[in-house]
């Protein structure tokens, strides 16, 4: 099958440092590619006026933390082509004003016909045209897949929100397109409602890499605490992260229960580094926890192995791989209630739920698990590796196919 992936977010060479982008649908067409199809990636960024990108670090800083606006690099405004993977990567950047704005009908067209250009170039016809996030994704599939006559598929990121419905034409797009997605089931159900549809989107699940599940330890053993506790946080510092609320709970815990060996582990980097690190010290737990910066994959799953307790309660997290990789590991994780693992990681089953932000809960819950004998602990680790293992990337990109073409027929 010929497979055409629109998507505003891909990684590229050029990434800045603070925008490296999500690996998400990168990982979907290198499963396809490995199932024989043959994929091509139009990657659609923003391309700004050149003052935007002169933004002093100070402010771009400022501008991610209370908008989570990402300041591209200037050379990320630049056409290119890339193949990796055996997949075909076109950059083709979309003029823009005014970040968050929507594309005019008018960009849409002149996009639409670029892109068609290349395809006839490369003698490439979609059979299918899926796309990632709602702008400008969702205009660009529907008609795209119209002038293909190609199956469709949209996949919404969180960004299906009452404001970007009206603002992106989202409702009037999606009448032409089949199949819709979301990669959560909470989305779902808030994407059926505000767009009226008749069906719940299926879910477009992220998956844990192939490699990790195979060698992986199938049991969970490690729940004792004979040598204390070890807290684990993987992800961006920035505020949505809610990474203060974390260590606040940690301080707590080890506040009370002095006698217990506890450490926490702080692995990223982002907006709030400076600020989380100065807390850090106030609290006098400079002894016991540490920041390690972003560090290679293979690195943080080696610490998520040793690792008991890993939580991520942030704000509007659309997903989360992390947390699935921290459960094939046998922790303890903690996700946002509602949130985007909210339906996976099942409170006291599997894992446990805590409202985003809210430290004095997760501090409840840190005590609901040192208060658990071993037994009772390694069960739950156990079913989370239970659970991290049907989510591997060749299932869970073959379930996201099978879907969309389910949907189309």
């Amino acid at each position: 099958m010929n497979i055409l992936l629109v998507t505003q977010i891909y990684p590229e060479p050029d990434d800045g440092k603070g925008y490296e982008a999500t690996k998400t649908v990168e990982y979907f067409a290198r499963e396809w590619v490995e199932a024989g199809h043959k994929i091509v990636v139009m990657h659609c960024p923003s391309r700004f006026p050149f003052i935007y990108y002169m933004v002093p670090e100070f402010l771009k800083n400022e501008l991610r933390k209370r908008t989570y606006i990402l300041v591209p690099t200037w050379s990320s405004t630049k056409a290119v082509y890339k193949q990796e993977y055996g997949i075909e990567v076109y950059r083709q950047p979309m003029r823009k004003w005014i970040p968050s704005q929507a594309y005019t009908r008018q960009a849409m067209s002149e996009q639409c016909h670029i892109i068609k250009k290349i395809l006839e170039e490369i003698n490439f016809v979609p059979d299918l045209v899926a796309g990632h996030f709602s702008n400008p994704s969702t205009e660009l599939v529907r008609r795209l897949s119209k002038m293909y006559c190609a199956m469709s598929s949209i996949v919404f990121h969180n960004d299906c929100t009452p404001k970007n419905i009206k603002k992106y034409r989202i409702r009037e797009n999606i009448e032409g397109i089949k199949a819709i997605g979301a990669r959560s089931i909470v989305e779902a159900v808030s994407i059926k409602e505000q767009l009226r549809l008749q069906d719940l989107p299926f879910i477009c699940y992220s998956g844990v890499p192939n490699d990790a599940i195979e060698i992986n330890d199938r049991t969970c053993f490690k729940q004792d605490y004979k040598d204390g506790i070890q807290f684990l946080y993987v992800g961006g510092l920035v505020q949505k992260k809610h990474v203060d609320a974390v260590i606040t709970a940690y301080s707590g815990l080890r506040e009370k229960h002095g006698e217990i060996n506890v450490s926490l582990k702080i692995m990223g980097g982002g907006s709030e580094e400076k600020e989380l690190r100065e807390m850090v010290r106030k609290l006098r737990l400079i002894d016991s926890v540490c920041f390690t910066g972003r560090r290679p994959r293979k690195e943080v799953l080696n610490e998520m192995k040793s690792a008991h307790v890993f939580t991520m309660i942030s704000q509007g997290e659309t997903f989360g791989m992390v947390y699935l990789e921290a459960m094939l590991q046998g922790c303890l994780v903690i996700a946002s209630k509602g949130g985007g693992f909210d339906g996976i990681v099942e409170d006291g089953i599997n894992g446990f739920l805590c409202e985003a932000g809210d430290a004095q809960m997760l501090e409840t819950i840190y005590e609901q698990i040192i208060e658990m004998d071993t037994k009772q602990r390694n069960l739950i680790g156990q079913r989370a590796i239970d659970t991290a293992i049907q989510f591997s990337e060749r299932t869970v990109a073959q379930r996201y196919l099978n879907d969309v073409i389910k949907r189309n027929q």
